[in-house]
């Protein structure tokens, strides 16, 4: 049987959405636990490192992050 990976890199497929004038960046999914790296951007200026559960993600980026 194969293993399933443990974590995704989503670094090079750039996914990112807005969210209260706010501009936040996928980098990686951990499928054991289910959460997801994010970067937050104020326009161009770093805020901070977020881990969110994927169950938080909007719909339009959940269907480019899936975990398969």
């Amino acid at each position: 049987m194969a293993k399933k990976k443990k974590i995704i890199d989503f670094r090079s497929s750039s996914i990112q959405y807005e969210e209260k004038e706010l501009t936040i960046k996928v980098l990686c999914l951990n499928t054991l636990s289910m959460t997801v790296d994010l970067k937050v951007y104020n326009k161009d200026t770093f805020v901070e490192d977020k881990t969110i559960p994927f169950a938080h993600l909007p719909k339009s980026v959940k269907k480019l992050v899936k975990p398969v």
